[in-house]
């Protein structure tokens, strides 16, 4: 897996919260996502923001969003209910661009934690991991996307 170290701009995203396994929520988080950025015309980096470790937390209590990026000072439209506006910090993450064809979107994240950040000098920080989608996959079932992880150097 190759990944660089970059500095992210912060950013605000619409978006639809879901509680659940995340195999489950995110396509139905990204279905209603969908309907609504069609309605508004926007057209945003399209996000799934994972606030829990699955490690720890059941996968019934698993907490994500799935956005779209907005302008600073964007401001809901009517008729966006269970949209709510959500802060994705700027700061220093790894980010792997990964492809994913047998649906099998956890076999990249466990190769960053399991195998590159071991041996990386690096650290998960604080904060929210996320993807970054480079397409929609839903047609073809090949999805390209980015893993951003927030980190910070291991002390010496």
């Amino acid at each position: 897996m190759q990944v660089e170290i970059s500095t992210l701009e912060a950013r605000q995203v619409a978006a639809v919260r879901l509680v659940g396994p995340w195999h489950e929520t995110a396509p139905r988080g990204f279905a209603r996502l969908g309907e609504w950025v069609c309605q508004h015309q926007l057209n945003g980096d399209w996000l799934a923001l994972y606030y829990d470790n699955p490690d720890i937390v059941p996968a019934e209590q698993l907490r994500i969003d799935t956005g779209t990026t907005v302008p600073s000072g964007f401001v809901l439209p009517p008729e966006s209910d269970d949209i709510e506006l959500r802060a994705v910090p700027g700061g220093t993450y790894g980010v792997a661009k990964v492809t994913v064809s047998d649906g099998n979107f956890a076999k990249p994240w466990l190769e960053f934690y399991d195998e590159w950040l071991p041996t990386s000098g690096y650290q998960r920080a604080e904060g929210l991991c996320f993807d970054r989608y480079l397409n929609d996959g839903s047609q073809s079932g090949i999805w390209e996307f980015c893993i951003c992880v927030p980190l910070i150097k291991k002390p010496e």
